[in-house]
C-alpha cells in the first residue's frame, strides 16, 4: 500500500481544509512527522486510519469528538484518502455523524448519518466502487489484507502503542503477522510436507509388516526342509556330496561311452566271419573286459541311485534343485550308455 494524498476538513484539531501531498513528501525519501504535544501528529494518523475504516483507534473513536471542536458550524468533518494498493489506484473519502445547523431542526440542529465514498481511477478516470460504509470497508481490508485493528498495531503505532503489540497475546500476533507477510502459502505447504511425511511413516510401516510376514514365512520354510538333524554341517556335507556324486557319474559315464564305442568298433570288425585263430582270440579278450567295465558300471547304479534318492528327500534349499537335476542327468546318461553297452556285447558274443 502507499499513501498519495491525505485531505482533513474539520477533523480532530484542524479546523479547517489541510491536505497533504505525501507523494511530494516521499520524493526525497523517509519523512518525518514532527512537532510538539498536541500538534496533531497523532491526528493525521487518525485521519488515515478513519478514511480507510471508518474509525480511529482506542477510545479517540467515539464518533462525537471526530468533528473538530474549532470547526465552523457548518463545515461538514470529512476526511479523503488517496492511495494505490496491488497494483490499483483508489480514493475515499468518509464523513462520520454530526449534528449540522438547521433552523428546522431541534435545537436548532439537524444530524447527518455518516457517509462513504470509494472510487477507482481507471484510465484516467474515476469510477465510483462503493457508496455503503460496510461495504467499502469490507473492499479496503481485502485489498490492504489487515482489518483495522492490525492495521493500528503495524502500520500506525502512536504515543508508544508498539509496546502493546509485543505484549499482545502470541496467537494475536501470529495471525498478524501471517497475513502481512502472506505465509499461507508456506502453512499450506507444511500442510502437504505433514501429509506426505504421514504417508511415507504409513508405507515404511506396511513395508516393515510385509518383510517381518516374509521373513515368518522363510523361517517356517527353512524349519520344513530342513535336514533331520537340522544343522548347517550336514547341508554342507550334503552339497559336498553332491559334488563327489556329480564327478563320479560323470566318470562312470565316460567310461561307459569309451567301453560303448570300443564295442561297436569290434561289432563291426566282427560282423564277417574271421577265420585266424589269433583274431578269434582278441575278441574274446575284448569281450570279457567289455562284460567286466558293464558288470561295474552296473554294480555302481545302485549306489548312485541311493544317493540321489538321498538328496531328493533331504532337499533343504531351492539352490540344491539344479544340482539334484543334474545328477539325475547323469543317471540317465549311465542308463544309456549300458544300454549301448549290452547292444555291443552281444554283437560280440554273436561274432564270438
Amino acid at each position: 500500500m502507499r499513501i498519495h494524498r491525505l485531505v482533513i476538513s474539520a477533523f480532530g484539531p484542524f479546523a479547517g481544509t489541510e491536505e497533504i501531498d505525501f507523494d511530494r513528501l516521499s520524493a526525497h525519501g523517509l519523512f518525518l512527522l514532527n512537532g510538539p504535544t498536541g500538534a496533531g501528529k497523532t491526528s493525521v494518523l487518525d485521519a488515515v486510519c478513519f478514511a480507510l475504516y471508518g474509525s480511529v483507534p482506542g477510545a479517540r473513536q467515539e464518533g462525537k469528538r471526530l468533528r473538530s471542536d474549532h470547526a465552523g458550524p457548518a463545515l461538514e468533518p470529512a476526511v479523503t484518502c488517496e492511495f494505490s494498493a496491488q497494483g490499483r489506484h483508489f480514493e475515499v473519502t468518509r464523513s462520520p455523524a454530526w449534528d449540522k445547523p438547521s433552523a428546522r431542526g431541534k435545537n436548532g440542529f439537524t444530524t447527518q448519518q455518516a457517509k462513504t465514498l470509494l472510487r477507482e481511477r481507471i484510465s484516467g478516470t474515476w469510477a465510483d466502487r462503493s457508496g455503503r460504509n460496510d461495504e467499502a470497508g469490507a473492499e479496503i481490508t481485502a485489498l490492504l489484507g489487515m482489518d483495522r485493528e492490525q492495521f493500528t498495531r503495524v502500520v500506525m503505532l502512536p504515543q508508544g502503542d508498539f509496546a502493546a503489540f509485543l505484549r499482545s497475546k502470541a496467537a494475536d500476533r501470529l495471525e498478524l503477522l501471517q497475513k502481512l507477510f502472506g505465509t499461507q502459502r508456506f502453512e499450506a505447504l507444511e500442510q502437504e510436507l505433514s501429509a506426505q511425511a504421514q504417508a511415507a511413516r504409513n508405507d515404511v510401516a506396511r513395508l516393515n509388516g510385509e518383510l517381518e510376514l516374509l521373513a515368518a514365512r522363510a523361517e517356517a520354510e527353512a524349519a520344513a526342509l530342513a535336514f533331520d538333524d537340522s544343522a548347517a554341517p550336514a547341508r554342507e556335507e550334503s552339497t559336498a556330496r553332491i559334488a563327489w556324486l556329480q564327478e563320479t557319474v560323470a566318470h562312470r559315464a565316460a567310461e561307459l561311452a569309451a567301453a560303448a564305442e570300443a564295442a561297436a568298433a569290434v561289432s563291426l570288425h566282427t560282423s564277417g566271419r574271421l577265420e585266424s585263430e589269433s583274431a578269434r582270440r582278441e575278441r574274446h579278450r575284448k569281450l570279457v573286459a567289455a562284460e567286466a567295465r558293464k558288470a561295474a558300471a552296473e554294480a555302481s547304479l545302485p549306489s548312485l541311485e541311493l544317493h540321489a534318492a538321498r538328496l531328493e528327500q533331504h532337499r533343504s534349499a531351492e539352490v540344491l534343485t539344479g544340482q539334484l537335476q543334474a545328477v539325475q542327468s547323469s543317471q540317465t546318461q549311465v542308463r544309456h550308455a549300458a544300454g549301448a553297452m549290452e547292444s555291443a556285447i552281444t554283437l560280440l558274443r554273436m561274432a564270438a
